[in-house]
């Protein structure tokens, strides 16, 4: 295994105690929210307009080139339209999860179980890209990559004190072993095999949209002062660190 592989493989344990350990942290997702997870959200924020959102311009070139002069063309910017879908399922899926865990109430049963599956499912892809991207992505140096690790723990963080708000013990019991499953298995096809870079386009475009989703409507939420100044202090030491390692 070469040596980034070696570091990749670090930072994905990384990664897996990150999701093991959030459950201890104990930080508020409602009023008032925490400034840790605001500080985390301005982190990940910054970051996918630093890096990932660079990345689709990139990505919209090969899509393009594989898509030539066929009916695709219509949709143009597709890149960018990925990325509108992504915010777009995510926030449903969101809004239909919540939706439904109030309308059936504490002795939903395999309903409940149902709601929980499908949500979890969703950032099963989620993690499942992020792994991926960790191994395969062109990072130019070892410190964009550490970057890209320390913006992303920040997001799960933050993410999986959401999880675990919505769906309560069954994040502790079930979600977060999904998780890590995820961004191992990820991984670990990136390692194996290197997918095609228009699939990764699709998938870092959706990504991409999720991210801004995830982030922006727990901090519009609850929003104040306080957690602002948390949110500007996480995108700034990112934007940063991005300036120094690029």
């Amino acid at each position: 295994m070469s040596g980034v592989n070696w570091l990749s493989l670090l930072f994905i344990i990384g990664f897996i105690v990150v999701h093991f350990s959030a459950k201890y942290w104990k930080l508020s997702t409602e009023n008032p929210r925490s400034p840790w997870l605001s500080a985390f959200g301005g982190a990940t924020i910054a970051y996918v307009f630093l890096y990932l959102m660079p990345e689709l311009h990139k990505y919209l070139e090969v899509i393009k080139n594989a898509v030539g002069d066929s009916w695709l063309s219509f949709f143009g910017e597709y890149t960018y339209l990925l990325a509108l879908v992504g915010l777009l399922a995510y926030f449903g899926l969101d809004s239909w999860a919540k939706e439904k865990k109030k309308s059936e109430g504490k002795g939903s049963g395999s309903r409940s179980t149902s709601v929980f599956l499908v949500h979890i499912s969703s950032f099963f892809l989620y993690n499942l890209i992020i792994g991926y991207l960790l191994i395969r992505e062109d990072f130019s140096s070892q410190w964009s990559m550490a970057l890209y690790f320390l913006a992303l723990a920040a997001h799960f963080a933050a993410t999986d004190h959401t999880l675990k708000e919505i769906h309560k013990k069954d994040y502790d019991k079930y979600g977060r072993w999904f998780l890590v499953a995820a961004i191992f298995t990820g991984w670990l096809i990136g390692v194996i095999f290197k997918v095609h870079e228009v699939i990764v386009g699709i998938a870092v475009s959706v990504l991409a949209g999720g991210i801004l989703l995830n982030v922006f409507k727990d901090e519009l939420k609850e929003g104040n002062l306080k957690t602002y100044l948390a949110f500007l202090g996480g995108a700034v030491v990112i934007a940063f660190l991005y300036m120094l390692v690029n």
